[in-house]
């Protein structure tokens, strides 16, 4: 039996490095919100920690077979010597749960802090596994691989002298966060001020080129922590014009991989995933217990080829692709398929009305302690959430 416990913002708190660091407010409701989430990639006899109980987890649980149950922290006393499984590791989530330790006297068995983890999680360590694949495979164009700088003048000069478009992202951050597309004539005030705020936070920014991107992709790995690696399955996502994180397709893993290759031949995707593995066995196996999850893209090139980008980043950590992979095989009937989103409403009361307006639409429709079809917010809403997390199964 797990513990799961919801920690977003976790490369931000991995760069910060403090155990007291506090994660911004979008953030902080963000977690409280969506807490109950990894109950979805969760095993049937499994918790997941949140803040208050609610009557919407036991609707859930009369209705679907095999969902681990919600907890708040007072009955964590029932739960005594249970292991800790984090969204993602950082010193502030470790801290948090060793503050529970003493507070309820429980003994938890929580995941331990690698100083190594702190370079795993970042996009230098995507660079050097990206440069391995281009290394070994040559199907993969090394003019996809980033380049780090550290002066503003520099990123300016290649910017100038680049034929193509380049794109600017922060050395820890990740879902879409930290981009910045830079303008090809040269950089303005604001990208001089957004750049000269990354190298100050963080030391570099990561540049590179801006690609025609047709499909967004990852491969998702287990780590056991004793050395082994092992592949746990495709997702499909959609992101934003900004390139932030929408949503996650819900269907079989048969589907996804005839989707890939309509446009990547087979051969090349097991390629990839063999060496993949065999990086990821060096660099996280003996160190780390957890998801892995390395975003990929389908792009073309300038003669409209299609071609693979098989590393664009590294979440060392649980992740929305992860759990619509679970979400798909554990809870909803294998011959339905559909979406599974994030939402987000500054304006209070707005994601509410929305959603009673979806569950008069779409009535979630079960059979058999599975989802059929409909719509289904995979965490309690009420009147004040900013964030939602829900399905549309058809």
């Amino acid at each position: 039996m797990k513990i799961h416990y919801f920690n977003p913002g976790h490369e931000t708190a991995v760069h910060n490095g403090s155990p007291y660091y506090t994660v911004p407010a979008n953030i902080a409701t963000m977690q409280q919100e969506l807490a109950f989430l990894p109950a979805w990639y969760g095993d049937k006899d499994d918790l997941v920690l949140v803040e208050k109980s609610n009557g919407y987890f036991s609707l859930l649980n009369r209705n679907i077979g095999n969902l681990p149950q919600a907890i708040t922290q007072d009955e964590l006393t029932k739960y005594k010597d249970s292991e800790v499984s984090l969204w993602g590791i950082s010193p502030q989530a470790v801290h948090y749960f060793d503050m529970l330790n003493k507070e309820y006297e429980v003994n938890l068995n929580i995941p331990k802090w690698h100083s190594e983890y702190k370079i795993l999680n970042s996009r230098p360590n995507a660079k050097d596994c990206l440069a391995e694949i281009v290394r070994q495979i040559s199907q993969i164009q090394d003019s996809i691989t980033p380049q780090f700088y550290k002066e503003l003048k520099e990123i300016d000069n290649a910017v100038r002298l680049s034929p193509v478009q380049l794109l600017a992202k922060a050395p820890y951050s990740s879902s879409g966060r930290g981009l910045l597309w830079l303008p090809t004539s040269g950089l303005t005030r604001i990208e001089n001020q957004i750049l000269h705020g990354i190298l100050n936070k963080q030391g570099s920014v990561s540049i590179e080129r801006v690609l025609n991107k047709k499909t967004d992709f990852a491969m998702e790995f287990l780590s056991d922590g004793e050395g082994n690696i092992q592949f746990a399955g495709y997702s499909l996502f959609e992101t934003n014009s900004k390139g932030a994180y929408e949503s996650n397709y819900l269907g079989s893993q048969q589907n996804i991989e005839r989707e890939l290759t309509q446009d990547i031949p087979l051969e090349l995707l097991g390629k990839v995933k063999q060496v993949l593995t065999s990086i990821l066995k060096e660099k996280y196996a003996g160190l780390y217990k957890g998801c892995i999850g390395v975003d990929m893209m389908i792009y073309t090139d300038e003669k409209k080829n299609y071609r693979l980008h098989p590393c664009v980043e590294i979440n060392m950590r649980f992740n929305m692709g992860y759990l619509a992979l679970k979400l798909f095989e554990n809870f909803i009937i294998p011959t339905s398929h559909g979406k599974f989103y994030i939402d987000f409403n500054s304006t209070e009361g707005n994601l509410y009305k929305q959603h009673i307006i979806m569950q008069q639409q779409y009535p979630v429709q079960y059979q058999k302690g599975k989802i059929a079809s409909g719509y289904l917010p995979l965490c309690p809403m009420s009147e004040s959430n900013k964030y939602r997390a829900y399905i549309l199964i058809s």
